[in-house]
């Protein structure tokens, strides 16, 4: 495989930032990240593309940082889908065998049969994701095939969502001068990046705070059981903000960033944040206190619909590894607390934990605002070593050669002399002209 042919570019279109990678694997399977750009995000509502052409503005600007920093010219983005039309949808089916024997062939006609069956009209199917297999009553059986048995039960988790999410990605990505490679569901790629394998099995939750939506991802016995999204994030406590004080959303967001406090009780009683004047409108001041009130009411609005989530899937009281907070609003503090209060489970903060080369991104990318970019990444690099022949997703941009100046023959001396006799002549009939 060419160099070229290893790399892998992915693009992470958030409500507030569009964030862009490249990278590959190194030959002892770390992750090398050779390139990174950050924007901020238009066009985009609530994880949702809602201007074309803003928000391919923001996508070309982002991997432009990628091809300006390497010298390559990017063809193909991994991205991924987000929104609140995000859902999930168990199926069960089952199939005898012929020999008394399960092969490949049946494994893979129930799956098909449960993509075919769990669709209905404007739903995509993106992820299939197996939960349990049993042959003649034996349960735990991860891979069937081979397995002798006269009946095979199969049991899964679907994860889909609108198709317009990705018709509308894929038309800004084109319009922003590239091609969408392959489209993932963010709360089904998250977990690659941030949760290990032993999380997985004992029982997590990987909640994903963004501006616009709030991630949830639930793995039991290594298995993925919920992905879905919620339609609010941190834009919901920002414009509280805003209402409940009064002052222009730029100022709201500013205030909650660096002085906002998840819950009341832990933000200080004699501190107040400064709100200059702008445009006529007098500065005032905010209490911490105050301040906190606010962000933690509709925070535990949110966690309420969490709960909710959580407990529909039967798996809340065997989650042994309780909740890793991924996001930009895992940056508010205090929020692990107000996390663990609310669910009643232990809470740790999500960072990268697959092996990573040293690179000069770490500042960027060792945050649990990264989960989502590195887990399209991990993704996409795993989908290319999957193919015979992949496509590139770079080239290297071709110098081009300046023009060479045609060469200038020399007159021969008796051609000089023709023309210089020329002249004398045409010299001498002006003047007699002149002089007539």
């Amino acid at each position: 495989m060419s160099q070229t042919r290893e790399l892998a570019v992915a693009v992470d279109i958030g409500t507030s930032r569009t964030r862009a990678i490249l990278g590959r694997f190194t030959s002892d399977n770390k992750l090398d990240v050779l390139a990174f750009g950050e924007v901020t995000t238009m066009g985009v509502r609530n994880g949702v593309v809602v201007n074309i052409d803003e928000a391919a503005e923001s996508i070309r600007k982002a991997v432009s940082v990628l091809e300006n920093s390497t010298n390559l010219k990017v063809k193909k983005l991994y991205a991924g889908i987000s929104g609140p039309k995000i859902g999930n949808r168990p199926y069960s089916c089952y199939r005898m065998t012929e020999g008394n024997e399960v092969t490949q062939a049946i494994v893979k006609g129930l799956a098909d049969e449960a993509k075919r069956h769990s669709v209905v009209a404007g739903e995509k199917i993106y992820h299939l994701v197996p939960t349990e297999y049993i042959v003649d009553g034996e349960r735990g059986i991860n891979k069937p095939a081979g397995i002798a048995g006269r009946r095979i039960d199969a049991t899964y988790t679907i994860i889909l969502a609108s198709e317009n999410y990705e018709k509308n990605l894929a038309r800004a990505i084109e319009k922003a001068g590239f091609e969408l490679a392959v489209p993932y569901i963010n709360p089904y790629v998250q977990g690659a990046a941030c949760l290990s394998p032993d999380e997985k099995e004992a029982g997590v939750v990987l909640l994903d705070l963004g501006a616009g939506t709030t991630g949830i991802s639930l793995y039991y016995e290594n298995k993925l059981r919920l992905a879905l999204e919620l339609p609010f994030g941190g834009n919901v406590i920002s414009n509280d903000i805003k209402e409940g004080c009064n002052i222009i959303p730029r100022h709201a967001e500013m205030v909650k960033v660096n002085c906002g406090f998840a819950m009341a009780d832990l933000a200080p009683d004699n501190k107040v944040a400064q709100i200059p004047e702008v445009e006529g409108w007098p500065g005032k001041e905010i209490s911490f206190k105050s301040l906190a009130g606010i962000i933690q009411a509709r925070l535990e609005e949110i966690m309420e619909w969490v709960n909710f989530q959580l407990e529909s899937t039967g798996y809340l009281d065997k989650l042994g590894a309780g909740i890793v907070i991924t996001g930009n609003g895992a940056n508010l503090n205090g929020i692990d607390k107000l996390v663990s209060f609310t669910t009643g489970l232990d809470v740790r903060f999500g960072r990268p934990i697959i092996p990573m080369k040293e690179q000069l991104f770490n500042n960027q990318l060792v945050t649990p605002g990264s989960a989502n970019l590195l887990g399209i990444l991990v993704h996409g690099l795993i989908n290319s070593r999957t193919l015979k022949y992949p496509a590139g997703m770079v080239e290297p941009v071709v110098q081009e050669e300046a023009p060479r100046a045609a060469p200038v023959r020399k007159k021969s001396r008796g051609l000089l002399d023709l023309v210089d006799r020329v002249k004398d002549g045409l010299e001498g009939l002006f003047e007699d002209s002149e002089g007539k």
